[in-house]
């Protein structure tokens, strides 16, 4: 299982948070218990808040490729060039569009080498937007179902992992509306 998927430099991309493809692949790496016990510390990166993930084919390596590619065109991919063309604008972000039409968002990152931050755009083509916990339980009881050889979870089960790993509350139902529930198939179907 991997911390997090390995962006060239100098971009910045936090495949657990922004990458189910990324996030799938781990899953089906974890074979162990003690791997899943490895999980908390390996998904504090997600944060606590909201954010998009990107459903689509694209791989972490051809994002990045891809918005280096747009950079370069641009001539704005050097460290000086991409901070003046980043603060140009009043929000100090930009958007650009892919090739399979997903929108990411470039940001300034908070280290001089990976100083090109990435994420998927907010309601972006490919993308559904998670909260952080809903995005935590989905991995672990996926990685749970994995470990264990169990078919599809059960309201008992997923209360019991958000308890167990997670230390939180227990959800009362799992409607075919709920974001857990969405989240779930997606994951079974990556």
């Amino acid at each position: 299982m991997d911390v997090n998927c390995k962006p060239p430099s100098p971009f910045n991309l936090n495949c657990w948070k922004h990458h189910a493809g990324f996030i799938a692949n781990q899953i089906n790496k974890i074979n162990k218990e003690a791997e899943l016990e490895a999980l908390p510390a390996i998904l504090i990166k997600i944060g606590g808040s909201q954010m998009d993930l990107y459903l689509g084919k694209l791989t972490p390596l051809q994002i990045t490729d891809f918005t280096e590619q747009l950079l370069k065109e641009r001539n704005v991919i050097e460290y000086e060039s991409y901070k003046k063309w980043l603060f140009a604008g009043a929000n100090e972000y930009r958007l650009i569009t892919l090739p399979d039409k997903s929108t990411w968002t470039l940001r300034m990152g908070n280290q001089k080498e990976n100083y090109i931050h990435i994420h998927p755009g907010r309601y972006s083509t490919h993308t559904i937007r998670v909260r952080a916990l809903t995005l935590k339980t989905a991995v672990f009881v996926m990685a749970y179902l994995t470990i264990y050889k169990i078919s599809s979870p059960d309201l008992q089960l997923i209360n019991s992992v958000r308890k167990e790993f997670l230390k939180a509350e227990p959800v009362k139902s799992l409607s075919s509306t709920s974001g857990l529930k969405r989240l779930l198939n997606v994951f079974k179907k990556l």
